[in-house]
Parts: structure tokens; C-alpha cells; sequence
């Protein structure tokens, strides 16, 4: 259905009803004002019929036609009733495709007449082709409707008339206007809503597409610059077009590019690695080149250092003289760095040629990275004791790697682990001059519960520079501890064993002498040179740690830890495995709490003593049931005596007067037995030194406790707590 006709036949209906109602009068052109509608008018006169005539186009001279241009025509119809009169005010809505017509919704009203007509217009002015449109008139509830009337739309023929700019001359990057009316060629009429493209060598639009307006208008701004950016300077042409319309062009003359603005514009410090440092071998930097603030191309620019190490060139290998290059199409000057053996800053200037106060310096630039050397190479582990009962314990093994200056490696240098037991991640790069991986915890689990981790990546030996050259010279410089082949030492006794199957090295360095093995640093006798290259390695030792503590006591307890024979301290060591060959896992906790069982009931006596051989009687004070190892005092006659009380309970003060009387009383306050730990880690450290197997148990103090007791007695408990990760060990200790 068409929406337009239904929408109209409802207008129509309604404004019929309207008009009966409200008695009005008049057409759609003129008005009747005779006050005479002879049954027709809009008063409410009920007509037996309403009829239309067909519809007739006329185009802009008032000439039939069945040929609708870009000019536009106007179509026709007459409502007339029964006896033939022209109907006053009935609503005509006519409908169709391709066209526009003058009303918003295709409706108007008959005048005095009976007559309606309206303007319509292509839809597209491009548009050909047959179609039709039809009318339907509507008056007091009574309608009829024409036959469809069949007609052409034509083509315009539109054209681009008195396109100028409004400066034809710019600077580069300026802007100016740019005009021209969209006219029909064969009536010399000025036509609006068409739509006008345009296009340029070099430059852009605001807009790039306009539609015209009042009276055949268009307007664009165009900029000497292009849409990628760049200025554009000398003679370019701007095109008008759009679809079936021949194109129109103007010329505009643009001055040439005056540069007045050099940038570094490398955002990020480049530190550049020394010839062989394994990182490139060379690198760059860039300045940009503006004008106006926009990107300049095709201009010379001077580049020449300002300071550097001696041995830097630019440009191209081996130059260290001024250079002149051009600007890219962006803009952009790149200048390539070559670094030497030698580190330092390194400051570039670029100049505009064309303008020697035009200029640049680089910025953050400097000559500091090389190979990993041996003294520049270290590891560190976030702890070194692991939980061996389960599966799935971690430790973060880091590789620190810094060149003979002391600067990071190249970012991406890569370091291999292998480990004797558990699993390890097999390699990590750098990212400024570190990487980490993860040892973890599963078989294949040691016998010792000891691991050897190796870590090992190419890179330079350690050596004395005496000729200052920052170069590596045979048989002038000297070597610092020569390295050559290496090994894994799993049984860390400083020999390669190869009935062990320990992971073994081989670079075929030479048969020299080499530095002495050692656990962190392996080596194999006779394996070196004096070359400068190497592959450098680090060892390190790991505990795979039981979760149940083996205790060893040391003094004033025997070594199973079950009994005390000291009521003030004793000491003892707590290990991770039944070799005492390692500590506890890192992270176990160690505690102590004491339990008094005894309580005590002391009574004193005055007991006389017969002298012998003309020694005289008296008396001793004996004091019996009482706490061992203390001193009980004892009130006689508003005196004081003092006892010291042996472990047995007992104790005598002897030499005391014979005249001495009364009944002494004791007093006493039964002591509570406590202990404290007072040296000794109350948390295993995340790192600790393994030293060998044979003397860790002997030397190492991260295992070693002391413990202080206060008012202990025979039958008071001392209870040890270990709280590994994983379990809970409770050892209780009776005096």
C-alpha cells in the first residue's frame, strides 16, 4: 500500500468533516465571496456526486506536456458534482513515485472552481524513466479517484557554472573559498540539492561534498595541505563533479614550503650496545622537520656530531663528517648510529640548510650496553628451602646480567638453567639486563635432598683493561679468572664426576690452565684459552625440605631431645632431613612454651648436734621436701636463714647456735616453670647458606637454637613447636 495515499485519504476525511462542520468556504487558489456556494461550497451541502477529471502536467511555460524536467511542472485535476459544477474545497491528494510534489503530504484544497493543482519535482534530477500518478478527491464523505497518469522523467542537464577560488594564490597551507552554482543548460535555471564532489592534487575540502543551495549555490574552504598531511607548494588544480555532471577546474598557485621548525622527535633514550655486544649493530634516531607546525618534506638538513666516543660514526659506517640529507615525505630526518668499542654520550645536531637558526640537538642518547661479563652475571632466588613431602613448592630463580660497565645487557639476551632435581623453567631473556625462572618442587628428588642449580649463557671473561681502550687485547690485557669448559657439581665436592652423570659443558675452549672449581663458579681444569669470548655460569644450592623436623640436642639435653639436665638453658638444632644435611623449609616457624607439673611443700627443722672432740653442740637448720636447685628462705625469731636446696629437695644450714630455739617456718612461693627462645630464627629465612653436606650440620646457624628456662623443676615439660608449611611437630622435653 501507498502510505502517502492511505495518510492522505484520512487527511482528507478529516478536513472534510471539519470544513461541514465549521461552514467555511474559499478554494485552494481564490475565494468566493458572493456568499453563494450553490450547494457546493464548504457548508455542508451534501452533493449526490463527486467526480474528477484525468490529470494534465503542464510544464514551467503553461504548456501541456507528459515530461517532467529538473524544472519541474504542475499537475492539474477539476472536481465537479453530479449536474457538472466545480466543487469548492474538497481534498485533492495526488500520489506516486519518482517525484515530489509541492505539499508535505501530496494534499490541497479545490478552489471557488472546482479546480486543484501542485507542483512536483524528480526526486533525483538524475532520475529517467516512465512513471505514473493518480489523485483522489474527497468532499463530505464522498471520494473519487483519477486513472494513473502516465509520464517521463528527464535527465537534467546540470552544469558547473563560475567556479572561481576566491585567492588563487596561497602561502602553503593556507586556506581560501571556492564557489560555483549548480545551473540547468537548458533553461539557464539555477538548480539546488545537487550534490557537488570535489577533489584536488594536493589539498583538502571542508566540506568535500556540498549540495546546493539558494539558488544554485556552493561553497567549499580548501587548505594546502594534503590528506595525508603534508604541505603542498606549486601550481595544483581543484575539480568539481558530481554523477552525469562535467567537471570544472580551477587552478590555485601555492608558495613554497618555508620550514622554520627542527624537532628531535625520538621519544624513547637510546642506549646502544658496543660493537659485539650481541645486541644491533646499529641504531637510529629521528628529527622532524615542520613548517607551520605541518610535517615538511624534501628539505636539507645538515647532520654532523657534537660529541661522542671516538670510535661512533654516522650516517654510514666509518663517517664522522657532516652530511646533508633530505626530509622524507613525512617530514622525518633518520640518522643512523654506528657504535665502536667505546661507551659515552652521544649528542647529534641537525641544521636546515636553507636556515642555519633552524636547528636540533638529540637528546638521551648514549653508547653503554655490551656482552654479559663474568663479574657481571649473578642469580638470586626467592628462597632456597623447599617443601620435598608434596609436589608443586616454588621458588623464583633471577638472572642479573650487566656488561664490564656495569650497564644492562641488551634486552632479549638469553640465559639457560638445568637443575639436579625437581624441574626448572630451561631459559628466560632479558628485559633491561634481567629474567627469572621457576624451580619447583617433584621428582626426580636427590638422595641428599640437596640441588644444584646451573645457570649458563654466552658472553666475555673478566679482564684488566691496561692498555684503556675498553677492548679486550690477547697477550696484552690480562684475564681474571680464566673459565673454559664446566659442569654441574651434584655431589659439590668442586670435580667434574662423570660416573655421577653430572651435566657436563663442553665449549673446546683449549687445554690452558683455568681458575680453581668452585661451587658457585665450576670449572674444569685445563679447558681454557685467551680469548676473550666465553660461556659464563653461575651455580647455586637448593633445599628439597622435609615437612617433619629432626631435632639434635646440644647441650644441657642429651641429643634425642627427651630429657633436660640443665634447669636453666639448654640448646639444640632442628634440620629438614635425617642427615642433617639442611635446614627446615623456608617460612617454618619455631616456638617454645613450658608446663609446671610440681608443686612443692617445704618444712624446716631445728635439729641439735652433739659436738665431738671439744667441738662445741649446735644447732643446724634442715629444710626437707622442697623445690631442687633453689634457695628457701626460713624465719627463726624474727630472724632470717637462707637454705640452699640441692636436687634432691633437701638442704641443711649448719653451725647455728645451741641456744638457738623456736620453731622455724619457711617461706616460700612455689615458682611457675617458663621458657623463651633467645637466639635462634622463630621463622626459617627464605634464603640461607647449605655450605657442604659434610659441614652444614656443624656450621650452619640458621638451624641452632638456645632456650632459657625460669623456675623449671624435675617433672616440669618443655614443649617445642615446628610449624612447618605443611605440618605441625610438637616435641615435649621432661627435667
Amino acid at each position: 500500500m501507498d502510505t502517502r495515499k492511505f495518510t492522505g485519504k484520512l487527511s482528507a476525511i478529516a478536513i472534510s468533516i471539519l470544513l461541514a462542520s465549521c461552514g467555511g468556504g474559499g478554494g485552494y487558489y481564490d475565494k468566493n465571496d458572493n456568499g453563494n456556494s450553490n450547494g457546493n461550497g464548504n457548508g455542508g451541502t451534501t452533493v449526490e456526486a463527486v467526480n474528477i477529471t484525468t490529470i494534465t502536467l503542464y510544464d514551467i511555460n503553461n504548456t501541456a506536456t507528459n515530461s517532467v524536467t529538473a524544472a519541474g511542472a504542475t499537475a492539474k485535476v477539476k472536481v465537479t458534482d453530479k449536474a457538472g459544477k466545480g466543487i469548492s474545497g474538497a481534498i485533492v491528494t495526488f500520489s506516486g513515485e519518482g517525484v515530489i510534489f509541492g505539499t508535505t503530504n501530496g494534499a490541497v484544497l479545490t478552489n471557488a472552481d472546482g479546480e486543484a493543482s501542485i507542483s512536483i519535482k524528480p526526486q533525483d534530477i538524475n532520475t529517467t524513466g516512465a512513471y505514473q500518478i493518480s489523485a483522489t478527491a474527497n468532499y463530505n464523505g464522498t471520494s473519487a479517484t483519477t486513472s494513473p497518469y502516465s509520464f517521463t522523467l528527464q535527465a537534467a542537464n546540470i552544469i558547473l557554472f563560475g567556479m572561481v577560488a576566491a585567492t588563487a594564490d596561497l602561502e602553503s597551507g593556507a586556506s581560501t573559498n571556492i564557489t560555483l552554482k549548480t545551473q540547468d543548460a537548458n533553461t539557464k535555471v539555477n538548480q539546488n540539492n545537487v550534490t557537488v564532489n570535489f577533489s584536488a592534487s594536493c589539498g583538502t575540502f571542508e566540506p568535500a561534498i556540498v549540495a546546493s543551495s539558494n539558488q544554485g549555490d556552493v561553497t567549499t574552504s580548501y587548505k594546502a595541505i594534503g590528506t595525508d598531511g603534508k604541505l603542498c607548494e606549486g601550481k595544483h588544480t581543484i575539480r568539481a563533479s558530481g554523477s552525469n555532471i562535467p567537471e570544472s577546474r580551477v587552478e590555485v598557485n601555492i608558495a613554497a614550503i618555508e620550514a622554520n621548525s627542527l624537532v628531535y622527535t625520538t621519544t624513547n633514550a637510546v642506549n646502544l650496545g658496543i660493537k659485539n655486544s650481541g645486541s644491533a649493530a646499529s641504531g637510529q634516531i629521528e628529527f622532524t622537520l615542520y613548517a607551520n607546525g605541518t610535517p615538511a618534506a624534501n628539505k636539507d638538513v645538515n647532520i654532523e656530531l657534537v660529541r661522542a666516543p671516538e670510535d661512533l660514526s654516522f650516517i654510514s659506517l666509518g663517517n664522522r663528517t657532516i652530511k646533508t640529507v633530505k626530509s622524507d615525505p613525512n617530514g622525518k630526518v633518520v640518522v643512523t648510529l654506528y657504535p665502536g668499542d667505546k661507551p659515552g654520550p652521544v649528542e647529534i645536531k641537525a641544521t636546515l640548510v636553507s636556515n642555519n637558526t633552524v636547528s636540533a640537538l638529540s637528546k638521551n642518547v648514549a653508547v653503554s650496553t655490551g656482552r654479559v661479563t663474568q663479574n657481571g652475571l649473578s642469580l638470586s632466588a626467592s628462597k632456597n628451602s623447599l617443601q620435598d613431602d608434596k609436589d608443586g613448592d616454588t621458588a623464583s630463580i633471577t638472572a642479573s646480567m650487566a656488561d664490564r660497565n656495569g650497564n644492562p645487557v641488551p634486552d632479549g639476551t638469553t640465559i639457560s638453567f638445568v637443575a639436579e632435581g625437581g624441574s626448572i623453567t630451561p631459559n628466560c631473556s632479558t628485559t633491561k639486563g634481567i629474567c627469572s625462572v621457576t624451580l619447583r618442587t617433584q621428582n626426580p628428588r636427590p638422595l641428599d635432598n640437596r640441588v644444584s642449580v646451573l645457570a649458563y649463557v654466552e658472553g666475555d671473561k673478566s679482564f684488566i683493561d691496561i692498555d684503556g681502550d675498553n677492548v679486550y687485547t690477547e697477550n696484552v690485557d690480562t684475564l681474571n679468572n680464566n673459565i673454559g669448559d664446566f659442569f654441574r657439581d651434584d655431589n659439590e665436592d668442586n670435580l667434574y664426576n662423570a660416573s655421577l652423570g653430572e651435566f657436563i659443558y663442553k665449549r673446546s675452549a683449549g687445554k690452558l690452565a683455568c681458575a680453581l672449581s668452585s661451587i658457585g663458579q665450576p670449572n674444569i681444569a685445563d679447558t681454557c684459552d685467551n680469548k676473550l669470548d666465553a660461556v659464563l655460569r653461575k651455580q647455586m644450592l637448593f633445599a628439597f625440605a622435609s615437612d617433619t623436623p629432626t631435632f639434635f640436642g646440644v647441650s644441657g639435653v642429651d641429643q634425642s631431645m627427651s630429657k633436660i639436665s640443665n634447669f636453666t638453658n639448654f640448646s639444640f638444632k632442628v634440620f629438614g632431613n635425617s642427615a642433617r644435611q639442611i635446614p627446615m623449609p623456608s617460612g617454618t616457624t619455631v616456638s617454645v612454651s613450658a608446663k609446671d607439673n610440681s608443686e612443692f611443700k617445704p618444712v624446716a627443722q631445728l635439729i641439735s648436734v652433739a659436738g665431738v672432740n671439744g667441738v662445741p653442740d649446735t644447732k643446724n637448720i634442715v629444710v626437707s621436701n622442697a623445690e631442687p636447685n633453689t634457695t628457701i628462705q626460713v624465719k627463726l625469731n624474727d630472724s632470717y636463714y637462707f637454705v640452699n636446696i640441692a636436687g634432691n629437695g633437701t638442704g641443711t644450714l649448719t653451725g647455728q647456735s645451741k641456744d638457738l630455739t623456736g620453731s622455724p617456718a619457711v617461706e616460700y612461693t612455689n615458682t611457675s616453670c617458663e621458657a623463651e627462645i633467645i637466639s635462634g630464627n622463630l621463622e626459617v629465612p627464605g634464603i640461607m647458606s647449605l655450605f657442604t653436606p659434610a659441614s652444614f650440620k656443624d656450621v650452619s646457624a640458621d638451624v641452632a637454637y638456645s632456650v632459657k628456662m625460669k623456675g623449671c623443676a624435675v617433672s616440669d615439660d618443655i614443649k617445642i613447636v615446628i610449624t612447618a608449611p605443611n605440618k605441625v611437630t610438637t616435641r615435649t622435653i621432661t627435667l
